[in-house]
């Protein structure tokens, strides 16, 4: 692969960079560093009405979905970019089930969802784990049997979060009861404001929601049946893998980290500069190394996409990477800033607005969302390395 941008990615990058100048506003930061609105606060939306108005929303899309026909290497110079610059990250949506319908959907489908979602009308949540199937998907119990030209769907899915934002939900369901368990599921679309459906909040350590998801008879619409009957299992692992690419950025850790450098280059402790004690400047270089390998692991990834392939091993790689080097970032700037950079943002001694603390609780969730690093290794070394299955 190439590592430089071509002369069009830079000037796609520049043209990237000015629409965010013009849109990032230091109260749209402020709003997305309040805890428990999971990013979709009034101000959040407002920028997300400007992306759609912009044409970003289906950057790689085809055009005759609603996108702009770009690469997937643009896509991700635009990913990159507006986790860098702290903006609103684009939802699973848009980086998980549409990328899925577009290569799983019927035709019929893909005119009647990507047009919608392009306009940002429908927000998928995604609701794959269940209180007993968790890292082993296959074993989900949630039930969907086939009533005339309408699926009643009974279960229960666990960490679904957005749930109480979204429109409709990306549920994984078991149509083949008698079947082998990684063949008997199928994916399947359920509209939030469907009879049966309920919600319940669950509050996680870093302060955020996510969901419990209740389906008492729900009914869903035959033709909500996305792809072929009982290759859910499959096309959930398709989904996760572009879920992957989004959690494997290394933009909001990197961002996080150049502020820390530059506050160590102003920082005064005991009266010595932070920036000539030994110890730091290893770290922070250590650290830096590390980023940048991240970065290139990201690019390869979207090459792959590129490619016109699903890179399993290659996103299961950065999410991997980048989860784990993202508590090393929190870990070294809750180390090299001590005590004050470890206050909650509204503390008035707290260091860079509190927000290495915030890392350091959040970040672990990024080591077992879109699957566990543990079985993230396991997919590395049978699809990446050939490895045999235990």
């Amino acid at each position: 692969m190439r590592y430089d941008f071509t002369p069009q990615q830079l000037a796609w990058r520049d043209e990237v960079r000015a629409f965010l100048r013009e849109n990032i506003t230091p109260a749209l930061l402020d709003e997305q560093r309040e805890a428990g609105n999971e990013g979709k606060g009034p101000l959040a939306q407002q920028f997300i009405l400007a992306m759609r108005d912009k044409g970003l929303w289906g950057i790689a899309w085809p055009t005759e979905y609603g996108g702009l026909g770009r690469s997937a290497i643009d896509q991700w110079i635009f990913v990159d970019e507006l986790e860098s610059a702290g903006a609103p990250m684009l939802p699973l949506t848009v980086t998980s089930v549409a990328p899925t319908i577009m290569r799983i959907g019927s035709e019929a489908q893909k005119r009647e969802w990507l047009p919608r979602i392009t306009a940002t009308e429908v927000d998928f949540a995604v609701a794959y784990s269940e209180p007993e199937a968790g890292t082993d998907m296959a074993a989900l119990r949630t039930r969907a049997v086939l009533d005339g030209d309408e699926w009643v769907v009974n279960g229960l899915k666990m960490w679904n979060t957005m749930a109480h934002m979204a429109t409709h939900n990306w549920v994984a369901v078991r149509t083949e009861p008698e079947a082998p368990k990684h063949k008997g599921i199928s994916m399947l679309i359920v509209p939030m404001d469907a009879p049966g459906v309920t919600v319940q909040p669950i509050y996680v350590w870093p302060g955020l929601r996510t969901n419990a998801l209740f389906l008492d008879n729900v009914r869903v619409p035959r033709d909500y049946l996305v792809g072929e009957r009982g290759m859910g299992f499959y096309y959930a692992a398709m989904a996760l893998n572009f879920e992957r690419l989004s959690i494997g950025s290394i933009a909001m850790a990197r961002r996080y980290f150049r502020e820390l450098v530059a506050l160590v280059r102003e920082l005064v402790v005991d009266g010595e500069p932070l920036r000539r004690q030994p110890w730091v400047r290893e770290r922070l270089a250590r650290l830096a190394v590390d980023i940048e390998a991240a970065r290139v692991i990201g690019l390869e990834t979207a090459w792959q996409v590129e490619q016109g392939a699903v890179p399993a091993a290659q996103s299961s790689m950065a999410k991997v990477f980048v989860s784990e080097l993202s508590q090393r970032i929190a870990d070294a700037g809750s180390e090299i800033l001590g005590l004050n950079g470890q206050l909650h943002p509204e503390e008035p001694a707290a260091l860079l607005h509190g927000r290495l603390q915030w890392l350091y609780r959040t970040s672990p969730l990024l080591a077992f969302g879109g699957g566990t690093n543990e079985v993230q290794r396991n997919i590395i070394a049978m699809l990446g390395y050939g490895l045999p299955r235990k």
